[in-house]
């Protein structure tokens, strides 16, 4: 077979394999009925919302279901503890947090770990305000 003949072969058989790549693969902007099963479960807390997301901001949640399954009970609670966590603030609360981890991530490294080391301290202490 010549060269232009391999070549026209290569493009029909690319032509033939496009539609089932384009059937296989996930759409980039997944409504909550187009997830599949495991996907509802790990994005569980999310449901209420998942539609309001951008297809940015799904994309990247619909990331960690692969390793979700990977993690131990204990995390896969915590995890799932934090996305419900998540869906309840308020976009401004939403806001305020992400602009406080962008500075958090400018700080040099031994800055940033002071401040994340107070911060384990505080959630390590029982709120003062409950025992009075």
């Amino acid at each position: 077979m010549n060269k232009a003949a391999r070549l026209a072969s290569a493009c029909c058989l690319a032509g033939l394999l496009c539609p089932v790549f384009a059937l296989a693969s996930p759409p980039a902007n997944p409504s909550w009925d187009q997830l599949d099963t495991q996907q509802q479960q790990v994005l569980a807390p999310l449901a209420g919302e998942w539609n309001r997301y951008s297809p940015d901001k799904k994309q990247s949640l619909l990331a960690i279901v692969p390793g979700f399954a990977n993690l131990a009970p204990q995390q896969q609670q915590r995890a799932q503890r934090k996305l419900k966590a998540w869906s309840e603030l308020t976009p401004q609360q939403r806001h305020e947090i992400r602009a406080n981890w962008k500075k958090l991530q400018q700080l040099p490294p031994e800055q940033r770990e002071q401040v994340m080391q107070r911060l384990r301290q505080q959630r390590a202490q029982p709120d003062a305000s409950i025992s009075q």
